[in-house]
């Protein structure tokens, strides 16, 4: 009984609550005298429990000749209205946080001082706050994403809704990628590597919604330029581990400026996926 009347305290139940709750499952049409004295507790306080529980429709309140008899309804019916209760106080409580840190994150920072204002920022270590960070500074932008990724991993094929919105609305993204005989896909739960040949394909089907895609033998670093005004750098070192590896953002328009006429050499060397393919398929066949 004990683990039960802990079980029902961390639902919401007070102690007296739960001990009243467990005595009506034990009894059949208990006075309230009867079932303070068996939950022990006082008979003022059984008195505002049972009250509580004949407005929530957790018990019935039986009228006799004499007196006020009290009865637990169907188990099941009890069961299902505690469940909406957590459920709809999950929902409320959901809601209102999303609500509030909606309002909260645009001003987040937005008053530090200009002298406070960082223009390099440093990310060590392989951790969930790169992506996050990434998607930050995308969201802030409205013009222009150029990529220039050395491809590892993809674990979905498809464009995801955020890139479609944001060139459906008016936004340019341009990608050059790497192409790598190592490189791996996620099906069915499992990684397979794919060549070179499947890859370009692959690139291929995602091209269009995702903006403009171009292939090269070679790409020396990670890197994204946001609206020609941010710089984020994932540092690529082959003697150092993925998990390991640093992140470097630049929040500096020259700075932006600078990587985008090098992002922009490299895309006027950088081939179109059928370009890329033909060319592959030959020098691997002949």
């Amino acid at each position: 009984m004990k683990e039960i009347i802990q079980n029902l305290e961390a639902l919401g139940f007070t102690n007296y609550e739960s001990r009243v709750f467990c005595v009506l499952f034990e009894g059949n049409l208990l006075t309230a005298s009867e079932i303070a004295k068996k939950a022990e507790i006082a008979r003022s306080s059984a008195y505002d429990i049972l009250k509580s529980f004949t407005e929530k429709g957790i018990c019935n309140e039986i009228q006799t000749s004499s007196v006020a008899k009290y009865e637990i309804i169907d188990p099941k019916v009890v069961q299902d209205k505690i469940e909406k209760e957590i459920h709809d106080t999950y929902v409320s409580k959901s809601t209102k946080l999303k609500d509030s840190f909606d309002k909260l994150t645009p001003i987040f920072k937005a008053k530090e001082l200009e002298g406070e204002k960082v223009d390099v920022e440093l990310i060590k270590g392989f951790n969930k706050h790169r992506s996050a960070k990434f998607m930050q500074l995308w969201e802030a932008s409205a013009k222009e994403l150029l990529l220039m990724n050395k491809l590892e991993v993809m674990a979905d094929t498809s464009i995801d809704e955020f890139t479609a919105n944001f060139v459906k609305n008016g936004g340019t993204i341009k990608t050059i990628y790497e192409v790598s005989e190592n490189f791996r896909i996620n099906e069915g739960g499992k990684w397979i590597v794919v060549g070179a040949e499947r890859l370009i394909d692959i690139l291929k089907e995602t091209e269009g919604e995702g903006g403009e895609v171009k292939l090269t033998k070679k790409v020396y670093q990670n890197m994204a330029i946001f609206d020609r005004k941010v710089v984020y750098i994932s540092l690529v070192d082959p003697t150092v581990s993925r998990y390991n590896r640093s992140d470097i953002i630049v929040k500096n328009q020259n700075f932006a400026e600078a990587m985008a006429l090098y992002f922009e050499q490299s895309w006027r060397e950088a081939e179109k996926p059928e370009d890329f393919r033909d060319k592959f398929l030959t020098a691997n066949n002949g």
